[in-house]
């Protein structure tokens, strides 16, 4: 096994190959294998069979776009948070290993705190400014049932 240089990762590279495949982020097989630094033949002979091993959400089959390969060419794989760890712990060398956490770090799915869950408290401080909400939540739903309502009749007639 020959050393590498260890690579650090460039954060906007990697995010402008992240992939959504069935709502999970992805990176595709020859991009992985690229930032790895190695070619994407040699990465499969490393990792082998133990690909097959894997939970079935660590890696997706991605279609390869039209007019691009040869009809009989493998489908490509794109690998999720747990496929990048699993490919870069196979790999065994320090460079990966690092290279794999920080893609790993880059593809987990991080939630904004949601806007709802801070609102309730600032509304129960002002009463006058939590019945003007609501009233406006109601109007807002009412009106969308008024037209919902109308359109179906149209539809009817």
């Amino acid at each position: 096994m020959t050393k590498r240089k260890v690579l650090r990762v460039d954060v906007a590279k990697v995010t402008a190959l992240i992939v959504y495949v069935d709502g999970y982020k992805t990176i595709k097989d020859s991009d992985l294998a690229a930032l790895f630094g190695i070619g994407v033949r040699a990465m499969y002979d490393r990792i082998g069979a133990k690909l097959w091993e894997l939970p079935r959400n660590s890696y997706f089959k991605v279609a390869a776009p039209k007019g691009r390969r040869r009809s009989n060419a493998r489908p490509s794989l794109a690998f999720s948070q747990s496929g990048v760890v699993m490919v870069a712990s196979v790999l065994g060398d320090d460079a990966s290993l690092q290279v794999g956490a920080e893609i790993a770090f880059l593809l987990q799915g991080r939630r904004r705190a949601s806007a709802h869950k801070k609102r309730p408290a600032l509304r129960e401080e002002d009463p006058e400014k939590t019945a003007r909400y609501y009233e406006a939540r109601a109007t807002l739903t009412q009106g969308k049932l008024h037209d919902l309502l109308t359109r179906h009749l149209r539809r009817r007639h």
